[in-house]
């Protein structure tokens, strides 16, 4: 591991940590709020996030300037595993980069549930859900190719197809007005915009150590919790960005006043722990995560990231439902819940 490796990929954590505590930034929040509240306001800063590395990648790569690797399509693994971390994470209250966040502003729940994600990764990787992960991986890959993106699918130029989703996207956020998550956070713009710039300067960080891709949780996690459990890896850009993250997250809270430690009650911790555990085993069947999939994959359009965020999103929906949406209707009529 170089000096180069260790201080860049801190760095990158370093802002990103920041960026996701000041925003309040949640993929879990965005996504579930839709169904719950119709509050959009996360689901536009992760779009916008999106949107700016979309770009940025895509010019950069156009350029030459940046390599990129595309995650797989895998389509049996991206459907079972993408709908296991939307239950997983509307259970544990908080997405991999929430939950790690959170434990930087001192949530004892966010920390049962990050190791718990840890656990599920390393034991569905290197444990007894490995034949799962195989069987998915290995029996429902599609006829396109491993590494299939949205243009090389329509058969189009990649620069065909950027410009109008970009645009496209970018009118829908123009029109929508300056909205805060929680008092004392960024509003959406700069959080989106902020989230967006970091994920670009981790394509190029993190391509400059060897390693063509961008941010990401779920392989960085596994390298520290296998260590943890005693199969030695060695620490890489990933991981380092890891560390960094929960550095930046919790110099964030210190800074503005709101780290404290919080212990929630018996139910809570129990949710925790099972939601991180299965958000832990859909990331790694699914190969990545809401930031491997569905902040950097989008970003250089991969379907297998594609098909992993859309059923992320029905998972989520799902357990949304059931958890809170079904027992309100049920107690407003007067039935037993």
């Amino acid at each position: 591991m170089t000096t180069f490796t260790l201080i860049s990929g801190l760095i990158v954590g370093l802002a990103f940590g920041y960026a996701l505590q000041r925003g309040r930034f949640c993929t879990n929040t965005g996504f579930r709020d839709i169904l719950l509240s119709g509050d959009s306001t996360l689901f536009r800063a992760w779009a916008l996030a999106v949107l700016v590395q979309l770009v940025g990648v895509t010019l950069l790569h156009a350029m030459g300037a940046l390599p990129i690797t595309v995650p797989p399509l895998w389509l049996g693994a991206n459907v079972v595993g993408g709908l296991a971390f939307g239950v997983g994470m509307v259970l544990a209250g908080g997405c991999s980069s929430g939950t790690c966040y959170r434990v930087g502003e001192g949530l004892a729940g966010s920390l049962l549930a990050l190791i718990a994600f840890g656990l599920g990764v390393v034991v569905t990787d290197h444990g007894i859900l490995l034949p799962l992960e195989r069987g998915l991986r290995a029996a429902t890959v599609s006829d396109t190719r491993i590494g299939a993106t949205l243009p090389e699918f329509l058969h189009l130029p990649t620069w065909v197809l950027v410009p109008p989703l970009a645009l496209v996207t970018g009118a829908w956020l123009w029109r929508s007005g300056v909205t805060r998550y929680r008092s004392g956070g960024w509003p959406w713009q700069v959080s989106g915009t902020a989230l967006g710039l970091v994920g670009v300067a981790g394509w190029l960080s993190s391509a400059a150590t060897g390693r063509d891709f961008g941010l990401s949780m779920t392989g960085p996690l596994r390298t520290w919790f296998a260590s943890l459990l005693g199969t030695p890896s060695a620490l890489d850009w990933g991981s380092l960005l890891i560390a960094g993250l929960l550095a930046g997250s919790f110099l964030s809270a210190l800074i503005h006043g709101e780290l404290r430690w919080r212990v929630p009650k018996g139910q809570r911790l129990l949710q925790s722990l099972v939601g991180g555990s299965l958000m832990g085993v859909g990331a790694q069947v699914a190969g990545g995560c809401t930031i491997g999939h569905s902040l950097t994959g989008l970003s250089v359009l991969s379907l297998g990231s594609i098909v992993t965020t859309a059923f992320i999103l029905f998972g989520a929906w799902g357990a949304g439902y059931f958890m809170f949406i079904r027992p309100m209707r049920r107690a407003m009529h007067g039935a037993p819940s």
